[in-house]
């Protein structure tokens, strides 16, 4: 036990943090020396692209909302950040990227749509452009019923 010559209040929260303190220490030893790495995905740039700057979005969807049709013009990574989506990449047929995954848009492909799959929650995407030193315009939107 603690000696107090502290006022009663003062000396009543001192004991606490202490016992909080050392209940947490054995809490802090278990912990790994550096984060965990969990691997998501291996993403293949065919045909290979010297990149000279990433490009980096986040895409926020209300409920229901799509991105229509469109294409890029450099690989295009993105990551479910929220959310789930219903997506048409290229000739693929239609898939849904639940939280967490990955997705990938190859340059020159059409992306028929990308669609929040829920009707009363938002989503959001976070998006990379792998862009080189001469890529401008690295998004184009497709006229409706591309």
């Amino acid at each position: 036990m603690m000696s107090c010559k502290l006022t009663a209040g003062l000396c009543a929260a001192t004991t606490i943090l202490a016992a909080q303190l050392a209940f947490s220490q054995p809490a802090l030893a278990q912990a790994p020396p550096i984060p965990a790495r969990t691997p998501l995905a291996v993403v293949p740039i065919a045909p290979a692209k010297a990149v000279a700057r990433v490009e980096t979005n986040r895409v926020d969807f209300a409920p229901g909302q799509e991105m229509p049709a469109h294409k890029h013009t450099v690989p295009v990574i993105c990551f479910v950040a929220k959310g789930a989506f219903r997506t048409r990449i290229g000739d693929a047929p239609e898939r849904t990227a639940p939280e967490g995954s990955v997705t990938y848009e190859p340059p020159g492909v059409t992306v028929h749509y990308f669609r929040n799959a829920s009707a009363s929650a938002p989503a959001q995407l976070q998006c990379a452009s792998l862009a080189g030193a001469g890529d401008k315009e690295l998004n184009v939107m497709l006229p409706p019923g591309s």
